[in-house]
C-alpha cells in the first residue's frame, strides 16, 4: 500500500506518515477581494454587495486527517530490552512520530538568510503530486500511559498549494498528439524509446522526482502520472534497485491512458 509522504524541497528529505487519511478534502477560493477606496473599504448600499477585485489567482487548501499510534509504528518489529519491561520505552511517546509534521510549520532559515516554512510536496500514489506549504497542523492526543507520555494521536494538517519553486521551460512540443512536432522520439519502438535510470537511497526512495523526469522527457511536469503508469510504477516513493524508466513517444504515452 502507498503510503503519504511529504518530500521536502530543498533536502528531498521524506517525511512518511503512519497510515493513509481515510479522507481529503480539498477546497478552493477564488481570489477576490474588497475594493478599497481612499478612506479604507468601499462598500455598496443596503441590501447591495460589496464591489469586488479579481485578483487574478486563488487559493487551493487540503485538509487531511492522519493517526499516529506507537503500537502501530511497533508492529513487524522486534521489541526491545527497555519495550520487555525492563525499563520505560524511548519510543513510547507519539509525539516523536508527529513532531516532524510540527516542524513544517517552522520557519526554517534558508541559505539566503530568509526565513519561511519550508516547500513539500505531497505525494500519494500516482494520484497526488503537489507542492505546498503547511499552514497548520493540529493533534489530539490520547492513550497516556503513567509517566503522562501520549500514545496515540489524531492529527489534522492543512496544505496550501503553491507555484512549483523552479522556473519550467516551455514545452518542447505540443501535448495534443495530432499537432505533436516531429522529435527525436517519433517513430522509435518501444524498445528503442529513451530511458532514465532511477538510484535509490537505503530505503528505495528514489534520487530523482517523476515530475522532473516528465519535465526534461516532455516539457510536461504534469505528464508525471502517465510516465508512472506507462512503467507498471505503483508507488512513485518507493522503487527497486536497478528500475529503468521508459520515456516513450508522446503519443504512445497519451493513447496508453485508454
Amino acid at each position: 500500500m502507498e503510503r503519504v509522504a511529504f518530500l521536502l524541497e530543498r533536502s528531498g528529505e521524506r517525511i512518511s506518515c503512519l497510515l493513509n487519511p481515510e479522507n481529503l478534502e480539498a477546497r478552493r477560493t477564488a481570489g477576490l477581494r474588497t475594493r478599497l477606496a481612499g478612506g479604507g473599504f468601499l462598500t455598496g448600499v443596503a441590501r447591495s454587495e460589496d464591489p469586488l477585485i479579481a485578483t487574478g489567482g486563488g487559493v487551493t487548501e487540503y485538509d487531511l486527517n492522519l493517526l499516529f499510534d506507537v503500537e502501530v509504528a511497533r508492529e513487524g518489529r522486534a521489541p526491545t530490552a527497555v519495550e520487555d519491561g525492563r525499563g520505560p520505552a524511548e519510543d513510547d511517546d507519539v509525539r516523536a512520530l508527529t513532531r516532524p509534521l510540527w516542524d513544517l510549520t517552522e520557519n526554517a532559515v534558508a541559505a539566503d538568510g530568509f526565513a519561511a516554512p519550508p516547500t513539500v510536496r505531497f505525494i500519494w500514489g500516482k494520484s497526488w503530486n503537489i507542492p505546498g506549504v503547511v499552514l497548520h497542523v493540529s493533534e489530539r492526543l490520547e492513550r497516556f500511559n503513567a509517566d503522562g507520555a501520549p500514545r496515540r494521536s489524531w492529527l489534522s494538517l492543512r496544505l496550501r498549494r503553491v507555484e512549483d519553486s523552479e522556473p519550467r521551460p516551455a514545452p518542447g512540443r505540443p501535448v495534443t498528439p495530432q499537432f505533436e512536432a516531429p522529435s527525436e522520439l517519433d517513430g522509435d519502438s518501444v524498445d528503442q524509446a529513451p530511458a532514465v535510470d532511477m538510484p535509490v537511497d537505503s530505503d528505495g526512495l528514489p534520487l530523482k522526482r517523476f515530475d522532473q523526469i516528465a519535465d526534461d522527457g516532455y516539457g510536461d511536469p504534469t505528464l508525471w502520472a502517465d510516465v508512472a503508469a506507462y512503467n507498471r510504477v505503483d508507488d512513485p516513493l518507493n522503487l527497486p534497485e536497478g528500475t529503468t524508466i521508459v520515456l516513450p513517444p508522446l503519443v504512445t504515452l497519451l493513447e496508453a491512458r485508454a
